[in-house]
């Protein structure tokens, strides 16, 4: 009877009529909570393995291996091939020892380092690490702040990373807060930046006089009123091919600002001011710059610690593409003391997921969940590695999967955790839902996306106990009507879904599910019946999955279902199936994203509805 690869289902010759329905459609909320409650709302029981947000999918599994340790006050991380052998290496700073250091990736696959130290001494406060090849012989130096000096090491002896010879570009930059370096002037050599927070809040570049790194003059980005420059960024925020100057500054008891620079003739000696976000308090932030929202323009991200008001995880959308308007989003309002902002593809599915470190809730990252930045998931990297000051992104083990790197300054380690991809199964058991009735159950039901060798899968139980559920049921592997497998009359209800996959590459989601029950002893009132046959619009449409047909008839006849994709293929059909007068409703099974038709044919009536199913 059935053609196609779809199988129609047909759940009765009934109404499908809810007397009453619980639905969730968000998991962001707190887990723990047991229940009973009336509403699911965003909360739930517990989680296992699984991503909470709007939608569930399988968290990524991340194995923690140590870098570095008593590496006293560790305050940055960084990677980069020191020496030159192909595989990434590990830098660190520790504020507590004055000490910069780097980790050689022994044998490439990050689980045997060496820690060669590159400076230890009268820099009080080393805090911030970065590499580039300064002097263009083709090693990669570093760079680093502490006390009053920018300084950058060369890396010499054919770039093995064993000897260095130090170089200070300024030993009077007064509290320098970050380093970073970029080609300003477009010149073809590296150049250096830095931030300074005193009463004349600064933000200078020096420039590579001859590319040698030996020669330096001094130009000034910016310099202000207040105390507060704690981060900067170079990018090409406007698009006009020269690279401008980011900055997050903080004005002690009055506003905070994230501000970009723009370098007007690409030279590095003339610079306008543009706010990207303003905020009256105090806190401490970092900024950084990506492509969010994939639109082909740079946007702003940034870790925001606003004492005694919000820890934000955000980013400002790039909204012309010139710099000018700037759309806030947040991506996390709740990470308590966040300290670190980085982005990176995590997932390797081609767009820009954001990286965080916070005092409170370790390593986290977000997956950009459609690639335009308004949807996020939030995965838990190791919320135990407190103290985390520095977060980073890089394939430490070669093997193509971005793995993530912290420094801590509570545990005094550099850590990195190996990507091993989605695991392979999680689960999560909803809050108990008390319906306040003795029930009559109806129907599960869910709307999910199944790659192959994926699957969503459900449990459920009830009870007229909730402090006793009792035992779950089988596994239902497609919606259901939940008739003999739920026992009717019992008040509590919980549900369990299950996420599997076969690939570490791949991971199903879930976008929703509802539980239906009519309430015993309380007969439904009497159904109207169509003064003539009809077919009703397609619900829901569009649909992401489970769309229901429903037609009305005044009288006893039989009808014939076809439904049709857009070329004109019979994909589902129903024959001569004899209903009662009234309205009916039948559960179509999933059907994969496209434009369909249903005709409808009853005695001397046809007609015909359009539907459409999106992901």
């Amino acid at each position: 009877m059935y053609r196609g690869i779809l199988l129609l289902l047909i759940f009765g010759s009934i109404i499908v009529s809810y007397a009453d329905s619980a639905v969730q459609t968000d998991w962001s909320g707190a887990s723990g909570v047991f229940g009973p409650v009336n509403e699911w709302e965003n909360n739930y029981y517990l989680c296992s393995e699984i991503a909470t947000s709007s939608q569930l999918v399988l968290n990524f599994m991340f194995m923690d291996h140590t870098v570095g340790s008593d590496f006293e006050d560790a305050w940055c991380v960084y990677s980069e091939d020191i020496d030159g052998d192909g595989d990434m290496d590990v830098l660190g700073a520790a504020k507590g020892d004055d000490e910069i250091a780097w980790w050689e990736n022994i044998d490439g696959s990050g689980i045997s380092w060496t820690e060669h130290t590159v400076y230890q001494g009268l820099y009080e406060g080393l805090c911030v690490v970065y590499s580039e090849d300064i002097n263009a012989d083709g090693f990669m130096d570093i760079l680093g702040i502490g006390g009053n000096h920018i300084t950058w090491w060369e890396n010499s002896d054919t770039g093995s990373g064993i000897y260095w010879v130090e170089h200070t570009v300024d030993e009077y930059y007064i509290s320098p807060k970050d380093v970073y370096s970029e080609d300003i002037d477009g010149d073809g050599d590296m150049d250096i930046l830095a931030c300074g927070s005193d009463l004349d809040n600064h933000i200078t570049w020096w420039e590579n006089i001859n590319g040698s790194g030996l020669s330096w003059t001094e130009h000034t980005v910016h310099q202000g009123s207040y105390d507060g420059a704690c981060s900067i960024y170079s990018e090409d925020i406007d698009g006009d091919g020269d690279m401008d100057v980011l900055g997050a500054e903080i004005w002690d008891m009055y506003a905070g600002n994230i501000r970009w620079f723009e370098n007007e003739d690409g030279s590095g000696t003339i610079w306008s001011i543009h706010t990207v976000y303003s905020e009256a308090a105090i806190g401490e932030w970092t900024v950084y710059s990506e492509d969010i929202d994939g639109d082909g323009d740079m946007d702003v991200l940034a870790s925001i610690k606003i004492y005694s008001l919000t820890d934000d995880i955000a980013w400002w959308e790039n909204t012309d593409g010139a710099g000018t308007i700037w759309t806030e989003h947040i991506i996390d309002s709740d990470f308590n003391a966040a300290q670190c902002v980085y982005s990176d593809d995590v997932d390797g599915d081609g767009d820009m997921d954001i990286l965080g470190a916070s005092y409170h809730n370790g390593i986290s990252w977000w997956e950009n969940n459609d690639g335009s930045g308004a949807s996020w998931i939030k995965h838990e990297v190791d919320p135990d590695f407190k103290w985390a000051r520095s977060v980073y992104s890089e394939d430490i083990d070669g093997d193509g999967n971005m793995d993530i790197l912290g420094a801590s300054s509570w545990w005094e380690e550099i850590v990195w955790w190996e990507n091993t991809g989605y695991s392979p199964d999680g689960s999560l058991e909803s809050s108990i839902l008390d319906t306040e009735n003795d029930t009559d159950w109806d129907y599960l039901e869910w709307n999910s996306q199944t790659p192959s060798g994926t699957s969503v899968s459900f449990q459920v139980r009830a009870s007229d106990d909730h402090t006793s559920m009792g035992a779950w049921s089988d596994t239902l592997s497609s919606p259901c009507t939940l008739e003999g497998i739920l026992n009717d009359g019992d008040r509590y209800l919980q549900y369990r879904t299950i996420l599997e996959t076969s690939s570490a590459d791949l991971t199903p989601s879930l976008n929703d599910v509802t539980i239906s029950w009519d309430i015993l002893g309380i007969e439904d009132p009497a159904e109207p019946v169509p003064s003539e046959t009809e077919l009703l619009p397609i619900a829901p449409n569009p649909s992401c999955g489970l769309p229901i047909i429903r037609f009305g008839l005044p009288e006893t006849a039989s009808v014939e279902l076809f439904v049709f994709d857009l070329s004109g293929r019979l994909v589902s059909e129903i024959h001569g199936d004899e209903y009662s007068p009234g309205f009916h409703d039948i559960l179509l099974g999933e059907l994969t994203p496209g434009i369909y038709f249903c005709r409808m044919i009853s005695g001397d009536f046809a007609a015909v509805q359009r539907f459409v199913i999106i992901k």
